[in-house]
């Protein structure tokens, strides 16, 4: 299992937060988001991780010299990291090629995704979420594929930004991709989480979520 951590985008609204670097090393209880994320993963077992890298692109890699015990990282730029999220994970189409875990990774858990669920399987993941479905739900925006799902997604990108669609989110092919792979999911209620976009965000997050987590 390769993970992808996308780590390219700007992160505007909390740069006041962070010093103008890149979100994902953005500090909660002392420790880096991506780091936190890095140890997961390790711990979980997985070995080999993407990083997808924008803007302070060289401040992210610093920060993954020397790598964590245990993983071994590569480190892949998207100069257009300005466009959509849909060509940060383009420039990882590489790790498309086997079993795969997307992950965005400036978040201590998630991004506030709405999970359509029918019939027992992810039909949609969008913004605000939808009617007509049997449950809906936040999906905490980490994507777990196998080999041949992977590389169907891959073609899936391709088809899209062939067509001129580079100022989307990556999230926006996935419909694509559910119609044609099952996809579950798993219920984390009452789990401890949270969604890191703005700096009140990164408060709550050591005020409610670390102690959650025994920090």
């Amino acid at each position: 299992m390769t993970a992808i951590l996308l780590a390219a985008g700007v992160g505007k609204r909390l740069h006041g937060r962070s010093g103008g670097r890149p979100k994902c090393l953005i500090e909660v209880g002392g420790k880096t988001l991506l780091c936190r994320l890095l140890d997961a993963l390790a711990a979980a077992g997985v070995s080999d991780v993407a990083v997808v890298v924008g803007f302070g692109a060289e401040a992210v890699r610093d920060a993954l010299d020397p790598p964590p015990p245990g993983l071994r990282i590569g480190v892949v730029a998207n100069p257009r990291y300005r466009e959509g999220a849909i060509l940060s994970l383009w420039a990882a189409r590489a790790a498309l090629t086997g079993p795969v875990l997307v992950m965005d990774a400036d978040v201590l858990c998630a991004p506030t995704l709405m999970l359509l669920v029918e019939g027992g399987r992810v039909r949609n993941v969008v913004r605000g979420g939808a009617p007509g479905y049997e449950l809906s739900g936040e999906s905490v925006g980490f994507l777990k594929l196998s080999g041949e799902a992977a590389r169907l997604l891959a073609d899936l990108l391709e088809r899209r930004l062939a067509a001129g669609d580079t100022d989307i989110e990556h999230e926006e092919v996935y419909p694509e991709l559910l119609a044609l792979v099952e996809v579950g999911y798993e219920r984390i209620d009452g789990l401890p989480w949270t969604e890191i976009d703005f700096p009140e965000d990164v408060t709550h997050a050591e005020r409610e979520i670390l102690p959650r987590l025994g920090e």
